[in-house]
């Protein structure tokens, strides 16, 4: 099979349906649950100071196309824009059981992504290329960077920054999740890619995507060819951004030339990364889609982002650093509370890819992810099922699809809300998000729908590019529903095809990547919060 049809064949396979589901190991092996923080044991350790204020940053200009004056980059700084994109959020504990929440969600809280930070020496910072742990909150320096190799490669890419990549652990999520966990590993990559991007903002800076980078070049500026690995517990590189002050940037050709990277292919790497489970489990399926998937250095992506206004702006109050570091995954909500109109209209109008507003404007693809949303608990408006086109196309070019008896009413004049079909659709919503309730007791639920087949026939990666920009749309969600009072989770488990059914459309043009839901929380008091480095002070 060519590398698309590969690609094609393992989302076919690793479909949810009613009378299956997608492989996995059947049990929750325990004794064999992979360890959740990556160590490279032998490197040397530089403990980042942990913030002794938040930036003061107002949640609302979060999403403002001017930020903030730059933070200069210093030990400060990095580690507080480490601590509010990829640090811990707190540690939960019930009985005698206890665990970490981080500050970007994981499917099942297994967290298969890791970040390397390519940085140049700095106020009490050495400069080189290191891996961030969030359990110490520090560096662990891999290499070192001489001048004339991180000097030519900063130069090209802006001068004045440093570099951000993500990389994933496969078998970290398919312990659990078996076959199916490449796609979550790659939704969880644009949570981080959200994360680290508002962070940014937060400090005065940008993360842009270097959109043309290979994985194999990824790979050789972060040493992971030359990494002894455990067997199956590889980091894979998903993609890697330039952070420089906002306003400066994107004023680079966001590639990665081979003459500015293979210098780093002769530095020599330290440390050994950490044994995460007693055995790992190879599920070739997960391999093979990620070998068709893999990326080739290439031209600069396209990313069309236009300039329209905001329409509902988010709540003025809280302060962005409070908001990012409270998001939390409702467990349950309460079915008896309605939102108002207002704050829905906002959550949607906050999807919206803008210029300049973060973390769309980290410039990964031109965004073609769209919701389909199902409407159960808001004021003023009616319980149905709703199409939300916040990728910007218009209602003409999906309306002959879909359902002919789908009414395709306008919600508000300019806002591109259109009511497909009145009622209560919340037995719908549960069914279709594998039976589960919280997609039914919230006050609306979503499924993001994506151009897969044709996209991936043309360049297999974008498989990889469309989870991830459904990662960045679900930590927006999560971020909007807990800045107006409310609590989001998002939804991996999603019977894929019934999903078409329910819209009428072919599966080769639009398939479900990602489902969530936004409702008011019902409180699990069984578990007490401790802070999030309490670990560390002790």
């Amino acid at each position: 099979m060519s590398p698309a049809e590969t690609v094609l064949a393992y989302h076919a396979a690793t479909r949810h349906h009613f009378q299956r589901y997608a492989r996995s190991a059947g049990r929750m092996d325990w004794a064999n649950q992979p360890n959740p923080f990556r160590i490279y044991e032998g490197a040397e350790c530089i403990p980042l100071p942990l913030p002794a204020a938040d930036p003061g940053l107002a949640y609302a200009a979060l999403y403002d196309t001017q930020g903030p004056p730059p933070r200069p980059f210093d030990s400060t700084a990095l580690g507080s824009f480490l601590a509010l994109s990829m640090g811990l959020s707190a540690w939960k504990q019930a009985g005698g059981e206890r665990w970490p929440l981080r500050i970007h969600p994981s499917s099942g809280n297994l967290h298969p992504s890791e970040c390397h930070l390519i940085l140049p020496a700095a106020d009490g910072l050495p400069g080189g290329i290191h891996h961030y742990s969030p359990y110490y909150h520090a560096l662990f320096r891999r290499a070192r960077a001489p001048v004339g190799t991180y000097l030519p490669l900063a130069a090209h890419l802006g001068g004045h920054g440093f570099l951000v990549a993500v990389s994933t652990i496969f078998w970290r999520e398919s312990w659990k999740y078996g076959e199916r966990a490449y796609r979550y590993c790659n939704l969880d990559a644009g949570h981080v890619a959200a994360a680290l991007s508002l962070a940014a903002r937060l400090h005065g800076w940008q993360w842009c995507c270097i959109s043309g980078a290979g994985d194999d070049q990824i790979a050789t500026l972060l040493g992971f060819d030359r990494t002894d690995w455990h067997p199956l517990e590889e980091e894979l590189p998903d993609l890697v951004g330039w952070v420089a002050p906002a306003g400066e940037g994107p004023a680079f050709d966001p590639i990665l030339r081979d003459e500015r990277v293979q210098p780093f292919a002769g530095l020599s790497f330290h440390g050994r990364p950490n044994r995460l489970s007693r055995e790992a489990v190879d599920w070739t399926i997960i391999r093979e889609a990620h070998v068709a998937a893999c990326k080739p250095a290439s031209p600069a992506l396209a990313c069309h982002l236009p300039g329209d206004p905001v329409l509902y702006p988010p709540p003025p109050a809280p302060r962005a650093a409070a908001v990012i570091r409270q998001r939390r995954s409702a467990q349950a909500y309460d079915p008896d509370q309605r939102m108002p109109q207002d704050a829905f209209l906002a959550i949607l109008d906050r999807t919206r890819p803008r210029a300049g507003v973060p973390p769309f404007d980290a410039r990964i693809l031109t965004p073609s992810v769209d919701l389909l949303v199902f409407v159960h608990r808001v004021r003023e408006i009616p319980a149905g099922l709703y199409f939300f086109l916040r990728s910007g196309q218009a209602p003409e070019r999906l309306r002959p699809s879909c359902r002919p008896e789908f009414l395709w009413e306008a919600v508000r004049p300019d806002f591109p809300l259109w009511l497909l079909r009145p009622g209560d659709c919340a037995r719908e919503a549960m069914t279709l998000s594998c039976h589960q309730e919280i997609a039914a007791d919230g006050a609306f639920a979503l499924a993001m729908l994506a151009p897969l087949s044709s996209l991936v026939r043309e360049r297999p990666y974008l498989y990889r590019h469309l989870h991830w920009e459904c990662g960045q749309v679900g930590q927006v969600l999560y971020l909007e529903a807990e800045a107006h009072g409310l609590r989001g989770t998002g939804i991996g488990c999603f019977f894929d095809e019934p999903v078409n059914r329910l819209l009428g459309v072919d599966p080769e043009h639009l398939q479900s990547l990602y489902h969530f839901t936004i409702g008011y929380p019902l409180e699990d008091r069984r578990l007490q919060t401790l802070p999030a480095y309490h670990h560390l002070e002790r």
